[in-house]
This record gives structure tokens, C-alpha cells and sequence, in this order.
């Protein structure tokens, strides 16, 4: 099994989303208890966004995800290893790291499709763990930094 690279997006309450309140999502952003004031980011209608990535692509398969209420949208060709993961605080775009040069820049192109169409859509801002990079979904150099990324370190770090 391939590892996973993933790019989260996320909607700013008030335009503005910051390296801390990612760190404030990643400590609480499984709990339940706090008042949606504390939240810097908005709350998404699960199933209103899985059906909007599907008017965009009607060839992706929605499957329930294993968290109630989250949606998993796949892309048809299960060798690009694409995975929209739709909850309630945003989406999680996940995909194979790869280092075959066209290869994942053809797999890249898709995923920056589904993230520049989010943006354009709701506003979604993308945080990139892998690079511990924030940023908006008109930045295609981040993507390219992605490749090279995939390209040059990624065969050293999964041992090819």
C-alpha cells in the first residue's frame, strides 16, 4: 500500500486563516464540545458539497465514510489513488505520492481541478502538512513544488 499525500482545505471565517489557528485545528478539530465561536474556520454542509463535487465530476463514486456523516467522493480510476474526503469543517484531497515525473503531474492537474473549482466555489484556502504551507488554490507553483517534492525526495524517503 502506497502512502497517502494529502492537502486540506478549509473556509476562513473572516478571510483569514493563520500558521497558529492551523495548529488550533489540529489539536481540537475532533472535538465536539467547543461553541462554534472558538472555530476559525466555517462549518460545511456535508452532503450539499458532495453533490456540488459531483455536478464538477459526475464520474467520481460517493461512498459513506466510516465517520458518520462524512462523505468519501473516488475518483473512477483507482490507479490515480484520488480521494475527496468531504466533513463537516472542510475536505481533505488525498493521492499516492508519486515520483514517476508526468505521472503525478497528470494526478496533480486532477486534484488542483477539484481544489481551484473549491475555491472558486466557496472560498476554500489549502493547507499542504507534507510542506507546512497555507495558501489559495490560485497558487499552481505550490503544486509544481509538490512535484518536485514527489520527484526528488519521495523515492529516497519510500526506499525505491
Amino acid at each position: 500500500m502506497s502512502q497517502m499525500y494529502e492537502i486540506h482545505l478549509y473556509v476562513p471565517k473572516y478571510n483569514k486563516l493563520t500558521p497558529k489557528m492551523i495548529d488550533w485545528l489540529y489539536e481540537n478539530g475532533t472535538r465536539t464540545d467547543l461553541p462554534e465561536v472558538y472555530w476559525p474556520i466555517r462549518k460545511i454542509r456535508v452532503k450539499a458539497l458532495a453533490r456540488a463535487i459531483l455536478r464538477l465530476d459526475p464520474t467520481l463514486r460517493a461512498f459513506p465514510s466510516a465517520q458518520e456523516g462524512d462523505v468519501e467522493l473516488h475518483y473512477p480510476d483507482e490507479t490515480m489513488g484520488i480521494v475527496l474526503y468531504v466533513h463537516d469543517r472542510g475536505v481533505i484531497v488525498f493521492f499516492p505520492y508519486l515520483a514517476y515525473g508526468v505521472y503525478s503531474r497528470v494526478v496533480l492537474g486532477i486534484c488542483y481541478t477539484y481544489i481551484r473549482f473549491l475555491y472558486e466555489l466557496v472560498g476554500f484556502w489549502h493547507y499542504d502538512p507534507q510542506l507546512n504551507r497555507l495558501g489559495f488554490a490560485d497558487d499552481y507553483l505550490h503544486l509544481e513544488r509538490i512535484a518536485v517534492l514527489m520527484d526528488k525526495i519521495m523515492p529516497r524517503l519510500l526506499g525505491k
